[in-house]
């Protein structure tokens, strides 16, 4: 049945959420799913101190399977935005290996997909990192780049997403470059502190608002409602991988502080230096609120001048 404005009644009906690992992306994801209309869970191993209207909070341990057992799998959707706590090896292997291992275990075991299994198991949507690659030359990778991370991180991170593509490759896997904004405002401390900065040669970075992380994660959670494909590898960075020489330059015009001291370049060869693109994301329709630095880290500038 269509409405008035062309939309089947499916695509307006309200879902249900789940959220795993409900930090700052995952707070604000989830209150924009509710102001959307949708039932929302959000999973997470402690208590947290905040409160959110309309949202349902679920305290589980993914690296735990008998906390999981309560967790509810009449799910449409689920995120997974997780967050280890220490940065330790053996850390992350147990969250991104053996966490996400029980997770999707879990919800193996729904009582109805032997009718309907395509139809009837929840779509799943997994942040990772663009730590998953090994390029440190100055590359431009995308989603069909060699992936072969130096570090425990990115190698961690990379045996999650084989996790859940081999679970169904409809699953989403979204890389997130460096995200900033709000919170996250180390570069403009370190600029005001004056520490020095790799000029020659480049060393690129890059780099997405966390506003627009958020972004992203709704925007796929509404193609998929819509009937289009979402399933596999998303680079998620803004339009422009920069040298990072050149954004601490405008950053220091920008807060009226000395241009940072160059810092030696050294003969070890950097863990991270590509150039990541976004083509696949912008292609598919996503508009990226903050197409490059300066548009973000402006408007954070101007918030911080607002106070």
């Amino acid at each position: 049945m269509e409405n008035p404005r062309g939309q089947s009644l499916k695509t307006q009906l309200s879902e249900k959420y789940l959220i795993v690992g409900c930090g700052d992306i995952g707070l604000a994801l989830a209150r924009r799913l509710v102001a959307a209309g949708h039932h929302v869970t959000a999973v997470k191993r402690s208590k947290p101190d905040w409160r959110a209207l309309g949202l349902t909070l679920a305290l589980a341990d993914i690296e735990k399977p008998e906390s999981l057992a309560a967790l509810p799998t009449d799910i449409d959707q689920i995120f997974v935005i997780l967050s280890p706590d220490r940065r330790e090896e053996d850390a992350y292997r147990r969250l991104y290996e053996t966490g996400i291992a029980n997770l999707l275990a879990h919800f193996s075991q729904r009582t109805d997909k032997s009718i309907q299994p395509e139809t009837t198991r929840p779509h799943w949507i997994f942040v990772s990192s663009t730590s998953v690659y090994g390029q440190r030359k100055g590359e431009r990778v995308d989603e069909h780049s060699c992936t072969a991370p130096s570090g425990f991180n990115g190698r961690a991170l990379l045996c999650a997403e084989q996790q859940f593509l081999a679970e169904s490759k409809n699953n989403s896997i979204v890389r997130f470059s460096g995200i900033y904004g709000p919170g996250r405002n180390h570069l403009i401390r370190n600029i005001k502190a004056g520490k020095a900065v790799q000029y020659e040669p480049p060393y690129y970075t890059n780099r997405i608002h966390h506003e627009d992380c958020v972004g992203v994660l709704f925007w796929l959670a509404q193609q998929r409602r819509t009937g289009q494909p979402v399933g596999g590898i998303y680079v998620a960075s803004d339009d422009m991988p920069v040298p990072l020489g050149d954004v601490a330059m405008w950053l220091a015009e920008q807060l009226g502080c000395a241009a940072p001291p160059a810092q030696s370049a050294t003969r070890r060869v950097p863990r991270q230096n590509k150039r990541c693109d976004n083509r696949r994301l912008r292609e598919a329709g996503y508009q990226f609120t903050y197409k490059d630095y300066r548009a973000g880290y402006r408007a954070m500038l101007d918030e911080q001048r607002r106070g």
